[in-house]
Formats: C-alpha cells, sequence, structure tokens
C-alpha cells in the first residue's frame, strides 16, 4: 500500500508542477448492495496545453471487503489520451489506460468520438471502443468493450447517462451467466460549487461470470480543480 501511495504522489507533484489550473484530483467509494463489497479509489488528472491528458489512480478496499478495515492496495492505472479538435463539434480522443494489479498488467487501448450539439445548449454525446488485452492470460487474454455515453449539463448540475457492452474473444472466457458476453449501465450526477463538485452514480452490475444475478453499485465522489 504504501509503495503504491509513493508513487501516486510522487506523480502527482509532476503533474501540479506542470500547471497547477489544469488539475483535477478525484475522490471516489463505492458499494455492492449484493455482494457487500466497499472499495475506494484516489485518481489525479492533467491536461496540458497541447491537448494532450495523463491520469493516475490508485484504488485500494478493506480487507475481504469491509467498509475502510485493514486498507490494502486493490490495484493502479495510469491513463494517458490526447483530444484531437475535429471542429467546434466533434472531437477524437484516443487514449492507453494501463492497469496493474496481483495478476499483472492489463492494456486498454481505446478510441473516443464525441459530439456536442450546437443548437441543444448543454447537451453532449459520445462513443467509445476499448480492446482489454492481458499479455500474460491464455483464454482471458482479449475482451471488447463498446460504451455509449449521453450527458446533459445545466448551470451547476450534470447529468449523465451510460452504457457499456463487453464481448470477450474466447468462448470459454465467460464475463456473466456463463457466456461471453456482458452489460453495464450506469447514471451520474454532478454538483459543481467552484472548485468542488460532489457526485453521486448507480450503477446496474452483474455479481458473477457464472449467475445472471445482478446488484447495484453506488458511489459517491468528491472532485477538486485546481
Amino acid at each position: 500500500m504504501k509503495s503504491y501511495s509513493l508513487a501516486v504522489l510522487l506523480s502527482g507533484g509532476c503533474l501540479l508542477s506542470a500547471n497547477v489550473l489544469a488539475t483535477s484530483v478525484d475522490f471516489r467509494h463505492e458499494y455492492k448492495s449484493d455482494t457487500k463489497q466497499h472499495a475506494s479509489r484516489v485518481k489525479m488528472a492533467h491536461t496540458f496545453e497541447n491537448n494532450f491528458s495523463m491520469a493516475l489512480e490508485l484504488k485500494f478496499k478493506g480487507e475481504e471487503g469491509k467498509f475502510m478495515e485493514d486498507l490494502q492496495s486493490n490495484g493502479s492505472e495510469i491513463d494517458l489520451g490526447y483530444r484531437y479538435k475535429i471542429n467546434d463539434q466533434w472531437a477524437l480522443i484516443p487514449g492507453m489506460p494501463i492497469e496493474f494489479g496481483q495478476s499483472g498488467a492489463t492494456y486498454k487501448p481505446q478510441l473516443r468520438l464525441t459530439y456536442t450539439p450546437e443548437k441543444v445548449k448543454g447537451l453532449s454525446l459520445s462513443g467509445r471502443y476499448r480492446l482489454d488485452v492481458k499479455p500474460g492470460e491464455d483464454i482471458k487474454k482479449y475482451r471488447h468493450r463498446y460504451t455509449a455515453n449521453i450527458g446533459y449539463k445545466y448551470q451547476q448540475w450534470t447529468f449523465g447517462l451510460e452504457g457499456n457492452y463487453y464481448y470477450s474473444d474466447n468462448s470459454e472466457y465467460h464475463l456473466y451467466n456463463n457466456g461471453r458476453t456482458n452489460y453495464e449501465n450506469n447514471f451520474t450526477i454532478h454538483y459543481s460549487m467552484g472548485s468542488w463538485t460532489p457526485w453521486l452514480e448507480f450503477g446496474d452490475v452483474s455479481v458473477s461470470d457464472q449467475s445472471s444475478q445482478r446488484e447495484l453499485r453506488s458511489r459517491i465522489g468528491l472532485r477538486y480543480n485546481f
């Protein structure tokens, strides 16, 4: 746990020194209703003047998923991206999140396309394709992820709907209900108060790859923008 924290703090210091105004720190805690699992994460993100972005994430949880008890590392992630502005409405954002966990590294090359309609103020639409690659695996080596987002900003409020569809390359790689597909739906609410943004997220997620059981995943977070 200490080595992960040190890495994030050192990297965070590098981001802050680059440009304080474009940096944010976000804390999130989640709870899953059926499995009674708690988990948290701290994320620091920075966007440079050339539209290159970088984010660092530290995940942790209590022993056996208990609330803030005997905290231990739950992995970490670095996310690199670049925003290419096509015009005032369209943008293309390639990226490469890399997740580090006990089972090794997972590479997540992705491409997102965003659209902000000129005639509907506050509305944003986006679609993303991501490929999860685990080099150390055989059966569980590749997983595809398709994401659609709808966002709407009104004054200090921002609302978001997100749908995810997962598909595994290998028929033996089960994701949900002993099958190779899965889905996830999320609804988010953000409220901006100057530099501070508290937020909530509610997600419909699967419980395991062997059953059709699903559960509510509730998340609460607080972001600070420098």
